[in-house]
């Protein structure tokens, strides 16, 4: 593999990281946890300057990797954000929310006023912007997908970046993993599953237990939906109850092509 030497450690000191939470509900952060032993034994090998889940400690100038977890909504948060960027060198968007914007980028697909009036009884005040992913304010260097995220995965792609490696997901769909599962295809039998188009890497858990895949791992790369269109539509989905799945995630930016790229301001 793709050797990083501006993340290999020297032999007397520790990589040092952070794993920090912006707008989200911190579930990608439980899941780290849920290594158990295993973080625990990780974490001897290297420096935590910041992680929410565990002791505070005051914060280093600069920080090998960095993994954010949410989306920047407020000024708090893309003001923390962009001064994590600058002293970092490797920052990893950690989940669905930091790497495409997550279950809140929903409202940018509706009426954002009437959805803020039916949450909120007095909502005069409250800012109210469209929700982005990390890359619309500064560069990301990788992306960990998922909602939460994988452990597995964070596991392997801590140890590789701490080990100097450039860590790299197979571009492979939800697909290839029902198929090493052996279960019963979900679109063969009338259900709206997109793994035919969404990057793998989650051992596809949804599937397995007889849910549709609904994409919070985003699609693959160069993925051609239109295909996935037309068998949707086959099995009587409109293209609104299509775009309902898509958007579920906020991946419908990512997934067609057509639309404007946002570009780091």
């Amino acid at each position: 593999m793709k050797k990083n030497k501006k993340l290999a450690s020297s032999k007397t000191e520790k990589p040092t990281i952070a794993i920090v939470s912006l707008t989200c509900c911190e579930g990608c952060q439980v899941a780290v946890l849920d290594l158990g032993e295993r973080f625990l034994a990780l974490s001897e090998k290297i420096t935590i300057g910041d992680f929410i889940m565990l002791e505070e400690k005051s914060e280093p100038a600069v920080y090998d990797v960095v993994f954010v977890e949410g989306a920047p909504i407020t000024k708090e948060n893309i003001l923390r954000l962009k001064d994590l960027r600058k002293r970092s060198k490797f920052l990893v968007a950690l989940g669905a929310c930091a790497a495409l914007g997550g279950i809140a980028e929903i409202k940018n697909y509706q009426d954002k006023n009437e959805r803020l009036r039916y949450v909120y009884k007095n909502f005069e005040g409250i800012n109210n912007p469209d929700i982005v992913p990390l890359s619309y304010h500064v560069k990301v260097d990788f992306e960990i997908p998922g909602c939460p995220i994988n452990k597995e995965e964070f596991f392997a792609v801590v140890k590789q970046l701490i080990g100097g490696i450039s860590p790299k997901i197979p571009q492979r769909p939800v697909c290839y993993e029902c198929q090493i599962k052996q279960n019963k295809c979900l679109l063969q039998t009338g259900l709206p599953c997109l793994g035919p188009v969404i990057l793998g890497g989650c051992g596809a858990p949804c599937p397995s237990s007889s849910y549709p895949c609904d994409g919070c791992r985003g699609p693959l790369k160069n993925v051609n939906p239109d295909k996935l269109n037309k068998q949707l539509m086959k099995q009587g989905y409109s293209q609104k109850e299509i775009d309902l799945i898509i958007q579920r995630f906020g991946m419908e930016d990512r997934i067609y092509p057509e639309l404007p790229i946002i570009k780091i301001d």
